[in-house]
């Protein structure tokens, strides 16, 4: 393996997906020729040693040319174009494609020049778009895990978008695209998956595909800060429904404790209002992030979703910081005898892990911090060099 193509719709961290395309890149400048191809583009956030090449284009529900963006969203020809461009600049035999997401502006053109020109192509699932349209298996309607068979009539004509049902079916003609001109759930081979609920969910759905486990990298920070004065409850993340946060926004209320929550999000307003008492500080960059994880005395990851591997509750505990997560999202992999798991759907119950954790708060923090070192971001380019040279 010599050359390796980091596709992802955009070259700064926009999200969990964004930033492990880039630490991907960061790692791997050092063992090989490393690309990252992009649509959305900046200049702030470049890898000394990692070319980059963009199609220059916008996210695009935020194309200022609303028909491009809705056009592009379905197949997005220009990436297409200058994505085989590159390639032919490269041998199969020694170069791996690797997409983390395409579905926010480059589109799944991109796999089917990958797969037309003969790339070895893996794809690590941060998410559920490979099959479900709007990538989540999540019914934004009811708050709950989707019970629907994804592409089915009765997904069809279940009204589960989180805009409106027109935009369901412009996902669902999307997916129509990938799945039978594309044809990335048959003709995808290889696959990352980030946790073991991201897996069971998704290898049926991509039957030809050979699925690795590899947990996403992170930042270890190998210092233990927790102050047992710390005195917040923490919530960082995106604000919207499907990440429960006005569950965490109500048990703090109700337990008469102080709680932050850092991010940005559709239903940010709406709960600024209602929880006057919450503190809502809006969008953070990591810097300031890591100020506010430093200085919490738990995390609570109330998702409603299933999640791909969140890396919240990581960083959390590499501060020794321990943390409280929703049973039904795949951060709940990370609990044993340094948090807590909890039903969102039952109310009292976050209420009261918040008060068991509460009772021996030292030892929770060391425990996490204790769970917190097997993760290296070694362990992760060893694997997954040694998957790529599989592949080849």
């Amino acid at each position: 393996m010599k050359n390796v193509i980091i596709v992802n719709d955009f070259d700064y961290v926009q999200g969990g997906a964004s930033k492990v395309a880039i630490d991907t890149a960061r790692l791997l400048k050092e063992q090989c020729n490393v690309v990252f191809f992009s649509a959305v583009s900046t200049n702030t956030e470049k890898i000394d040693g990692v070319e980059y090449i963009s199609t220059g284009q916008y996210e695009c529900l935020k194309d200022p040319n609303k028909l491009r963006g809705l056009f592009n969203g379905l197949y997005n020809f220009k990436s297409a174009r200058i994505l085989k461009k590159l390639l032919k600049k490269y041998d199969t035999k020694d170069t791996i494609v690797h997409v983390h997401g395409w579905t926010k502006a480059l589109s799944s053109s991109i796999f089917r020049i990958a797969f037309k020109m003969k790339f070895n192509t893996v794809v690590t699932l941060h998410d559920y778009f490979t099959s479900c349209p709007n990538g989540g298996y999540f019914n934004y309607k009811t708050n709950k895990v989707c019970s629907q068979k994804a592409m089915s009539l009765s997904c069809a004509k279940c009204n589960c978008d989180s805009r409106n049902y027109m935009f369901k079916l412009y996902r669902l003609f999307r997916q129509w695209i990938q799945n039978h001109l594309v044809k990335v759930n048959k003709r995808l081979k290889y696959a990352i998956g980030i946790s073991d609920l991201n897996i069971e969910v998704l290898k049926e759905k991509l039957p030809n595909a050979k699925i690795v486990k590899i947990q996403n990298p992170i930042e270890l920070n190998l210092e233990y800060l927790f102050q047992e004065t710390n005195d917040y409850f923490l919530y960082l993340g995106r604000v919207s429904k499907e990440k429960g946060v006005e569950i965490f926004a109500d048990a703090i209320t109700k337990c008469q404790k102080k709680g932050i929550v850092v991010g940005d999000g559709p239903e940010l307003q709406r709960l600024k209002n209602k929880y006057p008492n919450i503190e809502f500080v809006g969008w953070k960059n990591k810097e300031e992030v890591n100020q506010y994880l430093k200085s919490a005395r738990a995390l609570i990851m109330p998702s409603l979703w299933y999640e791909g591997a969140p890396l919240t509750p990581l960083e959390a505990m590499s501060f020794g910081v321990p943390c409280i997560i929703s049973k039904i999202c795949s951060g709940r992999e990370y609990i044993t005898d340094n948090g807590f798991i909890f039903d969102p759907y039952d109310e009292n119950d976050l209420i009261q892990k918040i008060e068991l954790l509460e009772k021996n708060i030292v030892q929770f923090s060391q425990n996490s911090f204790e769970y917190i070192k097997q993760f290296d971001k070694s362990n992760y380019l060893n694997k997954l060099i040694s998957f790529y040279n599989h592949m080849l």
